[in-house]
This record gives structure tokens, sequence and C-alpha cells, in this order.
């Protein structure tokens, strides 16, 4: 039985995409500021007049990797390549048409690295002002692998929960995407 398109499926489907690329430009725009203020915050901690010269290759690598990693995203269109394999048992080779868009929804996955991020900018550690001055008479910077840890002191249980839960639903995800 053939069920015509709504309007609201046809609006959807050609606003979807225009979001994405929305989103993505927002997070590169985000993604830049943070970084730009990382270095001012260094060159304030640092007593550096200018904060370009806080900008070391590693950060510039840093932020180039973390750019490319935003950048990634599907791309508005419906376009396909053909994935050739070679079955062991026949020896016969097999051609499947993929999506570019399932291709490129895989690497977002590498965008889980701003739940550490978040983490550590809303951690109890990070704002409250007597343990940023303990950390700071004792040398402790606090970043994503200090929370972490501390995390998995206070409660380990939630934290490896979390931990398997999200590269479960990750895996399955996986798992559909490549059998499909």
């Amino acid at each position: 039985m053939f069920y015509p398109e709504s309007i609201t499926d046809t609006f959807a489907v050609s606003f979807l995409p225009l979001f994405i690329n929305l989103h993505c430009l927002a997070l590169l725009q985000e993604t830049i500021d943070f970084r730009e203020e990382r270095s001012h915050l260094f060159a304030i901690d640092n007593c550096v007049e200018d904060w370009r010269i806080a900008i070391s290759w590693r950060r510039a690598l840093q932020l180039l990797v973390e750019f490319f990693v935003c950048a990634i995203h599907p791309i508005p269109g419906d376009f396909t390549f053909t994935w050739s394999v070679t079955l062991a048992e026949t020896k016969q080779p097999l051609h499947n048409k993929v999506s570019v868009d399932v291709a490129l929804s895989v690497p977002m996955f590498l965008r889980l690295y701003l739940i550490c991020r978040v983490m550590l900018l809303h951690s109890k550690l990070f704002t409250d002002a007597s343990s940023r001055s303990i950390g700071a008479l004792n040398r402790i910077h606090f970043d994503t692998k200090f929370v972490l840890k501390t995390l998995m002191t206070i409660c380990p249980g939630t934290v490896l929960l979390v931990f398997t839960l999200t590269l479960w639903i990750i895996a399955g995800w996986l798992v559909r995407a490549c059998e499909r």
C-alpha cells in the first residue's frame, strides 16, 4: 500500500540537513572560542603579555585535530559509494552500495570527547574555590584525567555503569550501521 508523503515529512527531510550544517558551524565557532579563552587564561596565569605567545605547536595541533573532529558531519544529499569485499568461503567479490552519511556518521562518535570536557567544567572540584586553592598550592592541574580518577574513587559503580552503557549503545549502533 502506498502512503503519500505528508508536508511535515518533506519539511523534516529538507530541514534536518540544514539544521545539522548550522549545528556543525556553531560547534566549530564554540571550539575556536573555547581554545581562544584557554589561551587568554594561560597567558594571564603565566604573566605573558601577548596571548599569542601562549600558543605552542602542541596547542595548535590540538586545535586542528579538534576542529577536524567537529567538522565531520553528514552532508546534504543522497550520495553513495561502492564497498567491495571478497567472501572468504567462496572467494566471490561482493559489491554493496553504502551511503556516505553512514561513513561520515561513524567518525562523529569522536565528538564524545566533549562529554569529558563538560564533566571537567561542571565538576565540583573544578568550580569549588577551596578545591581550586588547595590544588593551586599543591600544583595540581585539574584536567579530565584528574576528575575521572576522583569520580572513580568516589563512585566507581556509577562511573563504570555509565561507561559500559555508553560503549554498548555505541557498539550496537555501529553494528547496526555496518550490517545495513
